[in-house]
């Protein structure tokens, strides 16, 4: 006779033969039969995370660094909705993560009982696949179909467009009794592999005729070859490479700050490709965007794996469902063999290097501020450290400040939220025993804050926290300003002492107001071990937005 849990213990293998590494699960009673089952099997690598939208992040932050997927579970109801955020920037961003839900009995769902809601593909609009488990097993034949239906779902996750999956799994009670064992005969599905590296003959005939090229790669993960194969690419004299901080592609003859050169140099000076080729996530850069968008490109193709069509810059572009790394190594062979760039590459690359020569020996004229606070910081950081950029003013600094050029890069870029950007950090941090620094504004830090509620939280995350007394990126974009509810509706003003909150959570804490506190004081922050700390940057509004507009036109000296 088969247990009515036989498939609940058979999840948590499943799971196991398909990578998963580490669990994060919120407290409940609903849940506790995969809480049981799932720490039976996993032990130590289960972590405890109360707060339902932070531990959607942290796992998020942890399948990021590690490409594993990672397990998240939590009771019925509300808690359920609390991980949509976390869920809609995993499937964005392409992260691979299992989510599974507990549920209440069918019967009991619009009868006014506790905790429970419509849990039925409750993430539809942001989820790879969601499944829904019976609420017991009956039989052999059931259990078949069952574990074919949970290993499709989860290998899901892992292959081609990596990304979320859910398993809702309704359970009665009694909740505590003794779990069954896992069955012994649950074999791996076979991968499907996903075919393609043959180039269409339309896209290496595009290639190799153009005479202006120009490839624009969006947000990554860290791929050596992909890498390697760019730097290929940027010897060939038709073609112009941009790619910011958060691509994680840095090499040699490439634009790293388009928002900086794109501020500082009028439109009519730069050459049209005649081939644009865009791959990996978002673009920081609004004027990038615009500048594309304004143009109508002769051949445009989008590459990748996406789950879904997307034209980012209006071209009618078309698709080639092929990893980047893969093309770009195929392109790499047939690179021009003339020995002069074109004008086309020269007007871009002399336009970049000379707005970022400027902008460099600019920096020290500046007040005090968020921008020349972050810009003393990057100085002194060490290259071999993972830096989390905050979503709002904290990516927007970055991408005007040279790169730290052996680090890596993250940021919640897929929907570009703010509430889980420390969170997401706190996961990087678990995975890796090289230091993570995260950059963020006190908006953003008080409103995840629970990340800090963490019996684990690690010692390596260090944490600034670019304190202007609200949400200063309204004051960098226009509209906001000229609004009466400016100060209360758009800065949200707050009361919060950050300095009773790190202790709260037992943070070291440094605070500074003025330049020459804070380059006196990165090496200790930097240096500290024993603890997770924190280092406030007290700035003026005011002086932060003056800073930012210097920069981006120029006038700094």
């Amino acid at each position: 006779m088969v247990h009515r849990l036989q498939h609940i213990a058979d999840l948590v293998a499943i799971c196991g033969l398909h990578g998963v590494e580490t669990v994060v699960i919120s407290p409940g009673s609903r849940n506790a039969p995969l809480i049981n089952a799932f720490y039976r099997k996993f032990g130590n690598a289960c972590i405890s995370i109360v707060d339902e939208r932070s531990a959607g992040y942290v796992a998020l932050g942890i399948a990021r660094y590690t490409r594993h997927p990672v397990v998240i579970i939590c009771t019925s109801g509300t808690a359920v909705l609390n991980y949509s955020p976390a869920i809609a920037e995993a499937y964005y961003q392409r992260i691979p993560m299992i989510v599974i839900t507990a549920d209440r009995p069918a019967e009991w769902i619009d009868q006014q009982d506790n905790q429970t809601i419509r849990q039925k593909n409750v993430y539809q609009n942001f989820i790879k696949k969601s499944i829904s488990l019976p609420e017991r097993t009956v039989g052999e034949k059931e259990l078949i179909s069952l574990r074919r239906d949970m290993q499709e779902c989860i290998q899901l996750a892992s292959i081609a467009s990596m990304g979320p999956v859910h398993i809702n799994a309704p359970l009665y009670e009694p909740l505590y009794e003794e779990l069954p064992v896992e069955g012994s005969d649950i074999g791996i599905l076979t991968e499907k592999k996903v075919s393609g590296k043959v180039l269409p003959r339309t896209f290496i005939t595009q290639w190799k005729e153009a005479k202006k090229i120009l490839i624009v790669h969006g947000q990554d993960f860290p791929d050596e070859s992909r890498t390697r194969a760019m730097q290929a690419l940027s010897a060939d004299p038709r073609v112009v490479i941009i790619a910011e901080n958060i691509a994680n592609s840095a090499i040699g003859k490439m634009i790293r700050n388009p928002e900086l050169m794109l501020a500082r140099t009028k439109k009519e000076q730069l050459d049209i490709p005649d081939l644009l080729i865009y791959a990996g996530g978002q673009v920081v850069s609004k004027r990038l965007k615009e500048l594309l968008r304004s143009w109508k490109i002769v051949g445009s193709w989008r590459i990748g794996r996406d789950s879904y069509d997307m034209d980012t810059f209006r071209q009618g572009n078309r698709y080639l469902r092929i990893e980047p790394g893969i093309v770009y190594t195929i392109l790499a062979k047939h690179i021009s063999k003339a020995d002069n760039p074109t004008n086309f590459k020269r007007s871009w690359l002399s336009a970049s290097m000379h707005v970022s020569a400027e902008s460099v020996s600019a920096f020290a004229d500046l007040p005090f501020s968020d921008l020349s606070a972050v810009y003393a910081l990057m100085e002194q950081l060490p290259d071999d450290l993972i830096i989390e950029l905050g979503n709002s003013s904290a990516i927007r600094y970055s991408q005007l400040l040279p790169d730290v050029v052996k680090a890596v890069y993250y940021s919640n870029r897929g929907v570009s939220g703010i509430d889980g950007c420390l969170s997401a950090a706190v996961g990087t941090a678990l995975s890796t025993e090289k230091p993570t620094l995260v950059i963020l504004g006190d908006l953003s830090f008080v409103y995840d804050s629970n990340a800090l509620w963490n019996r684990r939280l690690p010692k390596n995350i260090k944490i600034v926290v670019l304190n202007n007394s609200g949400g200063g990126i309204f004051d960098l974009i226009p509209g906001p300003a000229d609004s009466d509810a400016f100060n209360d509706f758009f800065i949200a003003r707050h009361p919060v002492n950050l300095q009773k909150l790190a202790e709260t959570f037992y943070l070291d804490y440094f605070c500074v107001r003025t330049k020459q506190d804070l380059v006196s004081v990165i090496p200790e922050f930097l240096g500290r071990k024993v603890r997770p700390v924190m280092l406030e940057v007290v700035t003026d509004r005011k002086k932060n937005k003056d800073a930012f507009f210097a920069v981006l036109k120029g006038i700094c000296s």
